[in-house]
């Protein structure tokens, strides 16, 4: 009888351990899946922020395309126009616009907020670049249309944009960078069938 008490006990015993052990896996597991929906809300949130972010500084895009353009006409008249960058720089949004005729090339940077010339300059072209074609303006897609195109294919929101001829195949081109928030891609979009080319990612950087 003592020994079939002893073995009843150590029955308990092994029992009692066995129901803490799973408890105790099951409080770990439950630990792992909470913290792992916290991480995810964090990131979540993060990604969120970072993309309000980026479109309060959009909303500061107070001057179009065409107002930047006969910004440009205005300081270099009857120009060309080779490329149209719109960026932030130093948290401000700015385009960049490159024009040229035939001897020379002409860079202007505009405030895309209040339409004030930055920087201008030009210099001589260089003999290679004496017969390089200009962008046909009337025959590519707007930015807002490019943004739309980019936004559904990447995800995020746009941040940047660059408009210009590529130059070994003579097509213009949009290349429009968009962030989720985490990360960045870029998306290259034929800027006259509106068809996505390529698309490039990387890490975000949006604390510029």
């Amino acid at each position: 009888m003592n020994k079939l008490t002893k073995l009843t006990a150590g029955a308990a015993l092994i029992g009692a351990l066995a129901i803490g052990t799973v408890a105790c896996s099951n409080d770990d597991h439950s630990e792992s899946t909470q913290s792992s929906k916290v991480e995810k809300s964090k990131k979540s949130t993060k990604k969120a922020v970072k993309q309000n972010e980026t479109k309060l500084k959009r909303a500061k895009i107070g001057l179009s395309q065409k107002d930047a353009l006969d910004k440009f006409d205005a300081k270099y008249p009857n120009k060309q126009i080779k490329s149209i960058d719109l960026k932030q720089e130093n948290g401000t949004y700015v385009y960049e616009i490159d024009g040229f005729d035939k001897t020379n090339e002409y860079t202007a940077t505009i405030d895309a907020d209040n339409g004030k010339v930055l920087h201008s300059h030009s210099e001589k072209l260089d003999v290679d670049d004496r017969h390089q074609k200009a962008l046909d303006l009337n025959s590519v897609i707007s930015r807002d249309e490019a943004t739309k195109i980019a936004e559904k294919h990447a995800d995020g929101v746009s941040k940047e944009w660059n408009l210009e001829l590529d130059e070994d195949d003579g097509k213009a081109y949009w290349d429009v960078e968009v962030s989720d928030g985490t990360k960045s891609t870029e998306v290259k979009i034929n800027a006259t069938n509106k068809d996505v080319v390529r698309t490039d990612r990387d890490h975000d950087n949006d604390d510029d």
